[in-house]
């Protein structure tokens, strides 16, 4: 799937990064975990819950900003906040979400239930992506980013939940490379590189976004 780069900077979600100087140098410039919990509503796939756990630098340039009061968590007004000025922009980049089924892929036009909250001083983001227009069977999810600016990993230990009745039905999930979408990337790419390389050239590094496929009927 191609997509158009907007001819802008990744606007204010990434531009208190222009500040550390350790993260100038080379792509990826930032990196963050990534965790799912699909959630089902009888026999059908309703959504999933995605949560993402910032790196230490962008957590702290966060928290400064946004936490007004210091007090270690963020209100409404200041979550209201960080959506606007550190969240939304992401809508010109799929929310880094990419699902596909069969032939049919598609990424999220909006997202729903977002929240940010801190966790042992890290900055998290939780929100909610809508899966009810796709059919049982076999789905794939991928939160990559395919600029490679941001690089996006799966936690080890138990990066996927399934939240269902065992009485309607028994989803089963795993994780795998796609060997057949390659993102590929320059390496020594500065902050404001959002190119998007649909072949390899020389000097390239090629990234193979992990998927987390869902089996259920």
């Amino acid at each position: 799937m191609k997509a158009e780069i907007p001819g802008r900077l990744r606007g204010l979600f990434f531009v208190l990064l222009f500040f550390l100087p350790v993260l100038l140098s080379a792509h990826p410039h930032m990196q963050f975990n990534s965790t799912a919990e699909f959630v089902w509503e009888g026999k059908k796939l309703a959504g999933v819950f995605l949560e993402w756990q910032f790196d230490s630098f962008f957590s702290a340039d966060i928290i400064r900003a946004y936490d007004v009061n210091a007090d270690g968590s963020f209100d409404e007004a200041e979550t209201r906040a960080v959506f606007e000025g550190a969240f939304s922009n992401l809508r010109h980049y799929y929310f880094f979400t990419f699902i596909r089924q069969g032939d049919r892929r598609e990424t999220p036009a909006s997202v729903e239930k977002f929240s940010a909250f801190q966790r042992n001083g890290t900055l998290v983001y939780r929100f909610y992506v809508d899966l009810r227009s796709w059919n049982a069977g076999t789905l794939h999810l991928a939160v990559y980013d395919y600029t490679f600016f941001c690089d996006i990993r799966y936690p080890d230990g138990n990066p996927v939940t399934l939240r269902y009745d065992r009485e309607q039905v028994l989803p089963r999930w795993e994780i795998r490379e796609n060997r057949n979408n390659p993102v590929y990337y320059n390496p020594l790419g500065d902050i404001e590189d959002t190119t998007v390389y649909y072949e390899w050239k020389p000097g390239l590094e090629t990234y193979y976004p992990r998927e987390i496929t869902i089996y259920y009927e």
